[in-house]
């Protein structure tokens, strides 16, 4: 479930730091009463669901909010400062002609859309004070993996491929939360579509289905770009969806 924390296990995450030595603290500012009452229901939802706990360490972070377009406030702890001690993956993610080639001959397509469950991946035991914000209520630290993080993203690319690498390049292409299921003949596109399904049922992931693409005829969008499917010439075409760049 989307609220409940994960158990540990071989993908939490480990920070790997350039200088194990460095550490750094962070003064608090001041900040207007709406955005307490906000910061206080933020941690009383994720202490209740054991996504964050009460800690004390030499590494501190501060929180920050980032205005939405709706004008509502995200919170975000700002990590800064721990980023820039981090090592980079140099790992890269799939480009979009990349995964074009592995689609261009296929009939039938669905695309699935995953909700990225934080709490479906740990931090590491070992690297949980890194994680640590201050407030003005009190310091925590967090049990979940953050996006807030370098590396985060290729992090969940890397659990995401290894989840579903017997079918990687054979009939489904990933790129972070979305997956298309690729196939040139309808009985065994309805197969393969059962076969990832129940791979993402046994890692207990869960499809947004508002976002989700079923029995995709002529197109659907992906990585911000429309790809369109000429089924009499099995010619696959690709811009940008304009609406991303307005």
């Amino acid at each position: 479930m989307i609220d409940q924390l994960s158990l540990h296990h071989f993908y939490d995450h480990k920070i790997e730091l350039i200088e194990e030595e460095m550490f750094f603290q962070s003064r608090l500012y001041q900040m207007f009463n709406h955005k307490l009452q906000k910061i206080k229901k933020y941690l009383i939802n994720h202490l209740n669901k054991e996504f964050i706990f009460f800690s004390f360490a030499s590494y501190i972070s501060l929180i920050l909010f980032i205005e939405k377009k709706d004008d509502s406030l995200r919170f975000c702890v700002d990590y800064r400062k721990l980023n820039a001690l981090i090592k980079w993956d140099c790992y890269s993610l799939l480009l979009i002609d990349e995964i074009l080639a592995c689609i261009q001959e296929s009939k039938y397509l669905i695309q699935l859309n995953i909700i990225i469950m934080f709490n479906k991946l740990c931090m590491h035991s070992d690297n949980k004070d890194l994680t640590i914000f201050i407030i003005f209520f009190n310091s925590y630290k967090y049990h979940i993996m953050l996006f807030e993080l370098i590396n985060e993203l290729t992090f969940y690319q890397h659990y995401m491929n290894d989840m579903l690498f017997k079918y990687l390049h054979q009939f489904c292409q990933i790129y972070l939360n979305d997956i298309i299921i690729y196939s040139k003949i309808l009985k065994k596109h309805k197969r393969h579509v059962q076969l990832i399904l129940n791979k993402l049922w046994e890692a207990d992931l869960q499809i947004n289905i508002n976002k989700c693409e079923f029995h995709v005829q002529n197109k659907l969008i992906m990585l911000s770009r429309v790809i369109e499917i000429e089924s009499n010439s099995r010619l696959i075409k690709t811009w940008f969806e304009s609406e991303f760049w307005n």
